[in-house]
Formats: C-alpha cells, sequence, structure tokens
C-alpha cells in the first residue's frame, strides 16, 4: 500500500500500479532463508536509497539499450507465466478438474463468465447506459459474478479460503507502524557495519530487479497508452526508491511495478492520470481495513479470469507472424527471452538478451567493412603531383569487431610506394581501429613505402600521432580538408575539434 501510493505520486508516469512483486519476492525469499525476516524491511528501505541515488545520477536511461526483440520475448514469456500462475486454480491434488464434477462446473464456469463479463457484457452495458461508464468493466465484472456465485451457493474456493480468514480479519491492527521494526534496528545500532554487509547483496539486486521491471513496464505502458506523452525513466526510478524506502520505514517488504495490474489499469482507463495508482493504493488499504471480509468472499477464479483476459491482451500475437520475415538473430533472441523468463527470471533474461543482440549486432557489422580500389591524384607534400595512384575506399564502421577484416583488406607487398586510403565511407569508432589504421601504415613503411589518410577526423589525427609519441612517422601522413569529418573518438572531444593535423616526421 504505501509503496504503491508513493511510488504512482512520485513516479514516471501515469497508470502504473506498484506493491510487493514475485520479482522481488525471490530475492528477499533468499534473504529470509539465510538470515532470518527480520531483515526484510531494512532492505527494501535500502534498495530504495540506491534506487533514488541510481534514478537521480540518470542511470533509468539505460533501459534504452533494451532491444525491440528483447522486450517482445519479454512480455510473451511474462504472459505464459501468468498463464501458468492461473492454471494451478483449475487444479486438484495435481490434476485439472473435471467439466462434469460440481466443483469444475462451478470453477470453470465461473471463469467464462467472468471473462465475459469484462470482454463483452459491461462494454456493450456501457455504450446503452452512460451510468455504466463509471464502473470499470473488469471491477463490474468480478463483482458481478462474485455476487452469482455466492447468490447459487457455487462450490467455489474464495480469497478467504486460500489466503486464511486471518488475512482478512481487517480493522485498524492491519494498518503499518511508522519506524524500522526492532529485529533490524536493534542490529542496526548494534552492529552497523555487519548488518550492512548482509543486507546490502540483496538491496543492490532488489534495487536493480525492481528497476528493470518498473522501467520495462513504463516502456510497455508507453506503447499501450496513446496519449501523446513517454514516461520519464529518470522519474521512475526514482519514484520506485521513494515507495520502497517508505515502505521499508513501515516495515514493508518492497517490491517494484506490477506489469499485470498496470496493464489491467491501463485498459480500465486508467492511464491518464497518476491518481489511479494511488487510488489503487488507498483502495486497497481501504479494503484491508474496512471491507477485508468482504474482499475474502471473492471467488478466486474470478480474479483468475480477468488475469486470463490480460495474458491474453499482454502475448505479443504479431510476433508469431514474424517468423521468418524478420533477420534469425531476432527471432531467436525473442524465443530465448521468452524461455528466460519463464525458466528463470525477468531480470536475467533481459540481461542474457540484450548481451546476445549486442553481440549479434557486432558480430553483423564486423562482417560489412569492405573496401573499393580506385585511382586518384595525389599531391604529395614533396615532389610532382601523382595523377594516378592507388587508392583504397573504406566502406563500413571501424572499430574493434572489424580490424582483422580491415586488416585484411589490402595487398601491402603489391601495393606501389604511394597509397591512399579514403575513410569517406567508414567511421572510427574505437582505440581498436586507431591501432589498426597505424599498423596498417607501419607494415607499408616497413618497406619503405608511403601511405596517405584521406578524410580522417582531426581527433583520431591527433591520437595517431599520440602512439608515435607526438608526431606521425614519415610514412603516414594525414591529408586535410575543411571537409573533413569529427567522430569524437578522444575522451575530452572538444579538446581536439580544433587541433592542427600532425606533421609527419
Amino acid at each position: 500500500v504505501i509503496l504503491g501510493f508513493f511510488a504512482a505520486l512520485f513516479g514516471g508516469r501515469a497508470g502504473i500500479c506498484s506493491s510487493a512483486s514475485g520479482a522481488c519476492a525471490v530475492i528477499v525469499a533468499a534473504l529470509c532463508a539465510s538470515h532470518g525476516s527480520g531483515y526484510l524491511a531494512g532492505c527494501a528501505a535500502l534498495a530504495g536509497i540506491l534506487q533514488i541515488v541510481a534514478g537521480s545520477a540518470g542511470m533509468g536511461r539505460l533501459i534504452r539499450l533494451v532491444p525491440h526483440p528483447v522486450m517482445v520475448g519479454f512480455v510473451n514469456g511474462l504472459a505464459i507465466v501468468m498463464l501458468k500462475a492461473q492454471l494451478t486454480h483449475f487444479k486438484s491434488a495435481g490434476k485439472f478438474l473435471s467439466f462434469f464434477s460440481p466443483e469444475g462446473a462451478a470453477t470453470y464456469g465461473c471463469t467464462l463468465l467472468t471473462m465475459f463479463l469484462v470482454r463483452f457484457g459491461i462494454p456493450k452495458l456501457q455504450e446503452k447506459v452512460d451510468l455504466a461508464k463509471a464502473v470499470p468493466p473488469t471491477l463490474g465484472g468480478v463483482v458481478l459474478a462474485s455476487a452469482l456465485a455466492r447468490f447459487f451457493k457455487w462450490p467455489l474456493k474464495t480469497l478467504a479460503d486460500v489466503a486464511g480468514a486471518e488475512t482478512f480479519k481487517g480493522g485498524l491492527s492491519v494498518l503499518p507502524k511508522i519506524g524500522l521494526p526492532s529485529s533490524i534496528w536493534t542490529p542496526l545500532v548494534n552492529a552497523p557495519l555487519e548488518t550492512l554487509r548482509i543486507i546490502l547483496p540483496y538491496a543492490v539486486t532488489m534495487a536493480a530487479v525492481g528497476s528493470i521491471e518498473s522501467l520495462l513496464t513504463l516502456q510497455l505502458l508507453d506503447g499501450i497508452i496513446d496519449d501523446g506523452t513517454r514516461g520519464s525513466t529518470k522519474r521512475e526510478v526514482i519514484g520506485q526508491g521513494i515507495g520502497n524506502l517508505a515502505s521499508g520505514l513501515t516495515g514493508g517488504i518492497g517490491g517494484c511495478a506490477l506489469i499485470g495490474q498496470s496493464l489491467i489499469n491501463a485498459q480500465s482507463g486508467g492511464g491518464v492520470s497518476r491518481l489511479s495508482g494511488m487510488s489503487m493504493a488507498i483502495f486497497l488499504a481501504l479494503g484491508i481495513v474496512s471491507f477485508a471480509p468482504l474482499l475474502g468472499q471473492i471467488p478466486v477464479v474470478a480474479l483468475a479470469g480477468v488475469m486470463l483476459l490480460v495474458c491474453q491482451s499482454t502475448f505479443s500475437w504479431g510476433s508469431l507472424r514474424l517468423l521468418g520475415k524478420v533477420p534469425n538473430l531476432d527471432a531467436f533472441i525473442i524465443a530465448l527471452v521468452t524461455f528466460v523468463t519463464v525458466k528463470d527470471d525477468l531480470a536475467k533474461a533481459v540481461l542474457v538478451g540484450t548481451i546476445t543482440s549486442a553481440l549479434g549486432f557486432a558480430w553483423k557489422q564486423s562482417t560489412t567493412i569492405s573496401a573499393t580500389i580506385s585511382q586518384t591524384k595525389l599531391n604529395p607534400p614533396s615532389g610532382p603531383t601523382l595523377p594516378n595512384v592507388k587508392s583504397y575506399n573504406i566502406n563500413g564502421p571501424l572499430f574493434f569487431g572489424s580490424t582483422q577484416s580491415f586488416s585484411r583488406l589490402f595487398s601491402v607487398k603489391e601495393d606501389p610506394d604511394d597509397v591512399v586510403i579514403d575513410f569517406t565511407g567508414t567511421r572510427v569508432f574505437d582505440h581498436s581501429a586507431l591501432e589498426a589504421i597505424n599498423t596498417i601504415a607501419d607494415r607499408y613503411g616497413s618497406l619503405g613505402k608511403r601511405v596517405y589518410l584521406r578524410h580522417l577526423s582531426k581527433d583520431c589525427a591527433r591520437l595517431l600521432a599520440n602512439v608515435h609519441g607526438g608526431g606521425l612517422p614519415s610514412y603516414e601522413v594525414v591529408e586535410s580538408s575543411p571537409n573533413d569529418p569529427f567522430y569524437g573518438v578522444a575522451e575530452k572531444p572538444e579538446f581536439y575539434n580544433d587541433v592542427p593535423v600532425p606533421k609527419s616526421g
């Protein structure tokens, strides 16, 4: 409740609902298993502080590095995970309920009724009755299905049956108390370094996983809610941090954005104002305090019906039609991320998918570098003009992955004494590329030949000279031109922007 309110108030966009999540629960479960539940609140508070620091430093922008195939695989895996979670409500003793048993007929019937009301019944009623538009289809469907199940006394498990009557007793006694519990406060005061040593690894992991899941939720809602605005990654990470800090200070376990609930909120029209996320937390608190016994009577399968609709809308069905139409690497990444999401967890899936995409991109780019050979006019520093000089016109990016291919483009021994390397069609990206250029020049120089580097940026020329102790050798000449590019390869590119091209010694 506390996390949901503050995360919605300070978060990156409207429509996001936050609370305790499965992704974060897995992390704190390991903390409980090794050190007990007393450290949960402290872990949540520390994770919140780390998220506030990370968000203030702008680290939320790193979510831009997550490719689209990873996002597609993520939502597909998420849909499958949610589907598997709902299927447990249709089983008894490890087997699916029979359609012909009283319990099975009531379970499947209530689920289908809820799905019909949410998808068709309530929307059709809203088209004819204006007053019905004030009730979201999800809420209306669950309430009507629960009322019918109660009236006809269907043999269904309710929330109180599953979670226990004590969970839904309600009253003011369930309200949190301000301040860290004594179970974390006492060791924090008596042995602060030891306490931090215990909770820091879990807090770092929780902050990272919570931020990733929240930012992916933000991107997902950006694509669903067509309101012309984009969520702020910086505000979202800070908002989640404030929520986790407040949750920890009131004895909570922390969490992050809930993708399923956020999708339900957005599909119910709650994506236009951050009041929807705040209202979720407020009404959840009111329900826990005042209406808990009534909420406990809701059939579990009524909520499962809503989640099945969320699964259907979450899964990217269009990705199945892309098979054979997109690059094989992208199709593989979608399948890989989906598999890892289902098998392990969201954070690991996103990390594996992003790394695989980066390596695949680097490999593909490393194979695109090529050279066309032509004849060009050359005005050497000394001597007459040479009308027909062999020129290697480089095409494709020159970076660490393409340096070996770049080196194989040249026939050093067979080339004439004067050779031009034209960089108009390429771009130098890193230090490995600079070393490759110098290595080629050294190979020509060792045979008494001279190489002329044409249309190379000034900062690259300066860095090439630095490798040789401040000046280029006599066999390596940079031809300057007002039309030369500027790459910004140097650590401080503004320093090299106007430097003179170094002269060969």
